[in-house]
């Protein structure tokens, strides 16, 4: 048999931040550019790391649009939630989108459960992915508790599998200490609850999504990415330079046995539409107007 490290390594795509909307179309443009990547590069899995829909908190209709895209996909995929799929934690809310048991259930009955684990295996190649909603962590509600032992269990049974863990927030932003409250990352407890179960649950990496573009920290050895969005970006004022990671794109991950890697994936095709315009005087895209899908999109 082939060592681990010559066979063809697992592959797994993260694209985050889609944002589909079937009434609200402002950002689905390089959705059909990412279906006609996938069909070439056949990965293993597709994971989405949350904020799926445009508006979901508010328009169930959102999440069963997202999902249907989704179901184009030809590979097998999973997902998180987003803050604009579920909401928030009431402690760190933006957009006053609490997330409560209607969303929670909206989100369950168009797109799938709020926690998985995922073991992909082949030969002798194999890998634990987790996801995991982050509204509910540091929210109070009855399912956070539920998460949690969910997290502890399959990092105690993960029977000598390296863990990928998929998150919509990032667990920080520049300081893992910072305890300031914002709706960036984690809050301070969470954050360092979850962090601890990763540094003794033999997590190689935490994949997340939220803030638009690619990041790479580390903590404890352990890698924390965020993948840029599919979506749109908001420039800040600076530097040309600056914006390059702002640019919209999605990862490939790749275990080959011995090393979990990703690169960044910016196809031809891919638009970065910049939606500073609006953000800078509504905070969110989620006031915009409507803009009726005019073509199909999948």
């Amino acid at each position: 048999m082939a060592s681990a490290s010559s066979q063809r390594p697992l592959e797994i795509v993260q694209v985050s931040d889609t944002h589909l909307s079937q009434s609200h179309a402002w950002f689905t443009a390089n959705w059909p550019v990412f279906l006609d990547e996938m069909r070439a590069q056949t990965p293993d899995l597709i994971v989405n790391s949350g904020d799926l829909s445009f508006n979901g908190p508010d328009n169930p209709e959102d999440l069963s649009f997202a999902r249907a895209a989704h179901d184009a996909l030809p590979a097998p995929w999973r997902a998180v939630a987003g803050n604009h799929d579920v909401g928030e934690a009431p402690g760190a809310s933006r957009l006053n989108q609490q997330v409560d048991d209607r969303r929670l259930a909206a989100w369950r009955t168009h797109v799938g459960p709020s926690w998985w684990v995922h073991d992909l295996e082949r030969d002798s190649l194999g890998l634990r992915l987790i996801g995991l909603d982050t509204a509910l962590m540091g929210s109070g509600h009855p399912d956070e508790a539920r998460q949690a032992a969910f997290v502890e269990a399959v990092l105690a049974d993960r029977a000598g599998r390296p863990v990928l863990v998929f998150l919509h927030l990032p667990p920080f932003t520049a300081d893992p200490e910072d305890r300031a409250i914002t709706t960036q990352c984690l809050m301070f407890d969470r954050r360092r609850w979850l962090l601890n179960c990763c540094r003794t649950g033999g997590v190689l990496a935490i994949a997340a999504g939220h803030i638009h573009r690619h990041s790479v920290a580390e903590w404890d050895g352990m890698a924390v990415v965020t993948a840029p969005a599919t979506s749109f970006v908001n420039v800040p004022d600076g530097p040309v330079s600056a914006m390059r990671p702002l640019r919209t794109g999605y990862l490939l991950w790749s275990y080959d046995g011995i090393n979990l890697r990703h690169s960044v994936i910016r196809p031809r095709l891919f638009l970065s539409t910049d939606a500073s315009n609006w953000t800078e005087a509504d905070r969110t895209t989620t006031t915009l107007p409507p803009r009726p899908l005019a073509a199909a999109l999948f």
